[in-house]
């Protein structure tokens, strides 16, 4: 486990020279310059082509990491980061759209990283660049594994309103979600045994949480 921990430094450690140079490159304005810097760093510590990444499905980015089955999580995470860099760049050149993409993918690999056993022992770093990324995203809808993992982090994370924010999003998307549902009663009602104290920290109330529990409770029994 150190060692994997030391692995990972060592990876960022040099990730992290070559982000000094990206920022001189941003900080004037040459953003061309700074997006062969990076495209240069993904290649020489991963050995990927950042188009393709780019082009590629997190499902098929994760299998290209793996080894036996075997995922390499500080790869992963460095990835993830150099993702978002591209992500700052490409939105600063004016090339929103492919901006976008970037830091979505970046969150979504974090997200399924942070569903791996293999990310255990580094939890803690996977939830920092998970925090760091979703302001840049937080006015783009996301999509229903999104939806269902961010509700997941939310509750992890003691964020109740943002958790049920996010379950009754993928609800209004898809109604007939039984399975969201029964989810979101089994949260609802965990959460119903917490202290005031804790709901108020997840900036929720017991009679909100008994409101939102009534109305996926009305869910469950209109699709029975």
């Amino acid at each position: 486990m150190l060692y994997r921990r030391d692995y990972l430094m060592r990876m960022i450690e040099q990730f992290t020279v070559s982000m000094g140079q990206v920022m001189f490159q941003r900080k004037n304005r040459r953003f061309a310059e700074a997006m062969e810097l990076l495209t240069q760093a993904m290649k020489q510590l991963l050995g990927l082509n950042s188009k393709m990444v780019r082009a590629l499905s997190v499902k098929d980015v994760i299998a290209l990491l793996s080894t036996s089955g075997y995922f390499d999580v500080g790869k992963g995470l460095l990835l993830s980061d150099m993702l978002v860099a591209e992500g700052d760049v490409l939105n600063e050149a004016g090339e929103e759209d492919e901006g976008t993409g970037c830091l979505l993918k970046a969150l979504e690999l974090l997200l399924n990283i942070r569903r791996m056993e293999e990310a255990e022992h580094l939890i803690t770093d996977v939830d920092e660049r998970i925090d760091a990324v979703l302001p840049k995203v937080q006015s783009i809808r996301m999509n229903p594994f999104m939806m269902e993992v961010l509700t997941e982090y939310y509750d992890a994370a003691g964020q109740l309103s943002k958790a049920e924010d996010m379950l009754f999003f993928m609800l209004d998307d898809d109604p007939g979600n039984t399975t969201a549902v029964e989810q979101g009663i089994t949260m609802l009602e965990r959460w119903l045994n917490l202290s005031p104290e804790d709901m108020a920290k997840g900036n929720l109330s017991v009679e909100e949480i008994r409101e939102s529990y009534g109305l996926l409770l009305k869910m469950k029994q209109s699709t029975n």
